[in-house]
């Protein structure tokens, strides 16, 4: 585990981290503001493993809160589409753990990938995107200095519905 605050730690992704990432992915709470099919099978979670694990384009991480001298998962995200020619990459999360929303730990996981990408990755911009209707999420994203930089209109099928696609960018200052 690599220290983030006295609280927040973070690792790469392990395969012992995926059965919790599966439970939220398929969290209804959770998959409402996903931008990818679900439910997913821990199957299907440990083949993407194996095959992203060593993939330089992606840094997938898990997140975990110290508390009481045990580590309590909490979440996961990372980056993808790493580019180090434009040294810019997609930055994704989720905070899985109920127990642990609303509470501030999103946003200093927001402010720590964004420092993790502009420092440990060498990237210059930092982009994501969230569907229209996560205003939680884009509050968020603006409060750690992100913009929107477009809306790519009934560009993404969800819940079978087609939902209009926000996309942010933060740059290195």
């Amino acid at each position: 585990m690599i220290k983030i605050t006295d609280e927040l730690y973070y690792r790469r992704i392990e395969k012992d981290d995926l059965t919790d990432r599966v439970r939220w992915i398929n969290d209804p709470d959770i998959n409402e503001t996903l931008t990818f099919e679900t439910p997913i099978s821990l199957a299907s979670t440990e083949a993407w493993f194996s095959k992203t694990i060593l993939d330089s384009t992606k840094c997938n991480l898990s997140f975990f809160v110290h508390k009481e001298d045990s580590f309590i998962a909490i979440g996961f995200g990372g980056f993808i589409n790493i580019d180090s020619k434009a040294d810019k990459a997609e930055l994704y999360i989720t905070l899985g753990n109920r127990e642990y929303q609303g509470k501030g730990f999103g946003k200093r996981l927001v402010q720590f990938l964004m420092q993790f990408g502009f420092i440990e990755l060498g990237l210059q911009k930092i982009y994501l995107s969230t569907l229209e209707h996560n205003h939680r999420a884009f509050g968020l994203y603006e409060s750690c200095g992100f913009e929107e930089e477009g809306r790519f209109k009934r560009h993404i099928r969800h819940k079978g519905k087609l939902k209009d696609l926000i996309y942010m960018a933060a740059f290195r200052k």
